[in-house]
């Protein structure tokens, strides 16, 4: 879209944890169902998650923006960088679970995507991306989203606090694998 000449605003976030992201699903299947992780490096890797309400916000102050006429880029993140080892100690905290994490060096992006294919919600193919893309530190480089909106988000402690007591609710009303994107299915318009 950003390419096609039409002004736009694209936000880039690390992690969003809410109520059927697939991140916040990842970490909660994982923490829920492992008493005991092995754990490959990936999960030293520094992420700045953030809520989505915090993003919801910053979506609905773009629409009043008005920036320099160009697409723009804004990295936008909580104010916590944290490792996903972090992320998921502090689920098993609110949650009142006790969990071993075991760091292992040798466990490959392959392997771990096949293993969230089996205990996550997530299939191995968007697990493998998922995995692959954990290699390096996700965090925000540049602060023009906290200069130029007034949204400051939540810390992850609230975030996840937050994103729980929506999970404990009924379900949510949706999912990160309602749309046929997640499963890799194209879809063909007819008209």
């Amino acid at each position: 879209l950003r390419n096609s000449g039409v002004e736009t605003i694209e936000f880039r976030a690390s992690i969003i944890v809410g109520s059927g992201s697939l991140s916040f699903e990842l970490v909660r299947a994982l923490v829920e169902k492992l008493p005991v992780m092995i754990t490959p490096r990936w999960v030293s890797a520094l992420a700045q998650p953030i809520g989505v309400e915090d993003v919801l916000t910053y979506l609905e102050e773009a629409i009043e923006y008005r920036g320099t006429g160009a697409s723009e880029v804004f990295e936008i993140g909580g104010p916590d960088r944290i490792s996903y080892l972090d992320l998921m100690r502090e689920y098993a905290r609110q949650r009142g679970l006790s969990r071993w994490m075991l760091r292992v060096p040798v466990l490959t992006a392959r392997l771990s995507s096949l293993w969230l294919g089996l205990v996550t919600p997530v299939y191995a193919r968007v697990g493998r991306k998922l995995v692959d893309s954990l290699r390096h530190d996700t965090v925000v480089n540049d602060d023009r989203a906290e200069r130029t909106f007034t949204v400051r988000p939540m810390t992850y402690r609230a975030t996840l606090k937050r994103a729980l007591e929506n999970e404990d609710r009924e379900f949510a009303e949706t999912r990160w694998s309602d749309p046929l994107s997640s499963r890799g299915a194209i879809p063909r318009w007819t008209g």
